[in-house]
């Protein structure tokens, strides 16, 4: 990272050491229960999880960084505690997958894509032992993202469709939750096709994903997806720029209302903006992109500053612009920590 203020090397590297311990690879080496200290209790570990995915919704990074570390040593222990079948071991595996999918998804956000992927099929295989069918879906999309990040697409878009096909047969009588989740699978499928240049299937999931929405009827943030009309009209603006279409982005940026934005959780909101900012830097327009980023870091400073996606946008508009805003353009690449050297 180019700014100090976000996830340094040492937290980076306290993630991955908490990803590859013995703990997170085998249960054999650990010590019998009788022989460990008090063991988590799962209360509080349950509270930590919904801790670290409030501080994810809110695109805290920086305080993320320190949060997950020891949020994975402690669920790899609480596994390890309870060991078997029974109702207390297969909450301590539902905890420790949904801590891998948190890191997984912070990890994507921050390009470190292979602890991304290492995080996300823990957390699919963990949650496929706990036989919890919305948790095995939640997994498998963060799964998808992975494989979709790594340029397999054929092989994402297969294993978001399986699971749509699971999970179809219960969507007449779908609670909240189960629309939420199931719903998700197609704006992840859409995106996976965006990328994988697949303009027709990406419309279609996009279809589909929109028809579960109004199914739902509300933007809501059941297990914490934030699935709801709203969010599909934003995965519509993220599909046109993997499409490389920035004047479509920008025109389907336009769709979202404010309302159903402040409706939203931080995170989806910050990635709007800078959808539209990207929107607007394709589509050549470099002022407008500017006044979106210094919006989104007037909002949402950590996702402007901290990930790489938006770094590489301020960089690259400032290295090309000579538009009105350059001033205000070099000034916002200073607080992202880019020199006039980077």
């Amino acid at each position: 990272m180019h700014n100090p203020h976000c996830l340094d090397l040492f937290e980076i590297s306290a993630i991955r050491s908490a990803l590859q311990s013995y703990q997170a690879i085998s249960r054999t080496f650990m010590p019998p229960p009788a022989e460990m200290n008090a063991p988590p209790d799962l209360d509080r570990l349950a509270q930590s999880v919904t801790y670290a995915f409030t501080v994810f919704q809110n695109a805290h990074w920086p305080l993320l960084g320190q949060t997950l570390p020891r949020l994975l040593t402690t669920a790899q222990t609480a596994v390890a505690a309870y060991p078997g079948a029974d109702d207390q071991a297969r909450r301590a595996r539902s905890l420790l997958s949904q801590a891998y999918q948190v890191t997984a998804s912070t990890l994507y956000k921050l390009d470190e894509f292979g602890l991304a992927w290492l995080a996300a099929e823990r957390g699919f295989v963990l949650a496929e032992e706990t036989g919890d069918s919305l948790l095995i879906s939640e997994a498998a999309r963060r799964v998808a993202s992975g494989l979709m990040f790594m340029n397999h697409y054929d092989q994402a878009l297969e294993l978001v469709r399986a699971d749509i096909d699971r999970l179809e047969p219960e969507r007449g009588g779908g609670s909240p939750a189960y629309l939420s989740v199931y719903g998700m699978l197609f704006l992840r499928g859409a995106e996976v096709a965006g990328h994988a240049a697949r303009p027709v299937v990406a419309r279609d999931l996009l279809d589909e994903g929109h028809s579960v929405a109004r199914q739902l009827g509300y933007d809501g943030n059941e297990r914490f997806t934030a699935f709801g009309p709203t969010n599909v009209r934003l995965h519509q603006v993220g599909v046109r720029l993997a499409l490389g279409e920035g004047a479509g982005a920008v025109s389907a940026a336009r769709q979202v209302t404010s309302d159903g934005l402040n409706r939203l959780p931080k995170e989806r909101r910050a990635s709007y903006y800078l959808s539209v900012a990207r929107g607007h830097g394709l589509a050549g327009h470099p002022d407008d992109a500017v006044s979106a980023l210094l919006t989104a870091e007037s909002l949402f400073p950590d996702e402007i500053r901290c990930r790489p996606i938006a770094i590489d946008l301020i960089d690259g508009l400032r290295r090309s612009s000579s538009g009105t805003r350059s001033e205000q353009l070099e000034q916002l690449a200073a607080r992202a920590g880019l020199t006039n050297h980077d």
